[in-house]
């Protein structure tokens, strides 16, 4: 799926107006810098912070690409639990031989 579709486009809206206001995701935001101010203070060496930053941003980015799939397929499901449910029971099953 293309990151410039209309989908990724009402997702980055959806996401960034709900996460400044999600009171959960504000904690998160503080603990983490709380951790991250702690590991500064323990002056490691530099080999061992790089490892350490690669190791939680590749954690980070499969936290957020695991929310990002969940969101996006939730879409089609969304749709065709609806279509189910509205359509009469004789159109369902035209429907789906096309």
């Amino acid at each position: 799926m293309e990151t410039e579709s209309a989908l990724y486009q009402l997702m980055g809206i959806r996401m960034n107006g709900r996460t400044n206001s999600d009171g959960q995701y504000q904690e998160i935001i503080r603990r983490s810098d709380e951790y991250s101010g702690r590991l500064e203070e323990l002056d490691l060496p530099e080999k061992v912070r790089l490892l350490i930053d690669r190791y939680v941003s590749e954690q980070n980015a499969l936290g957020s690409r695991y929310g990002r799939l969940a969101y996006l397929l939730g879409f089609p499901d969304c749709k065709e639990m609806l279509l189910e449910k509205c359509l009469p029971i004789g159109t369902k099953e035209k429907g789906s031989e096309a």
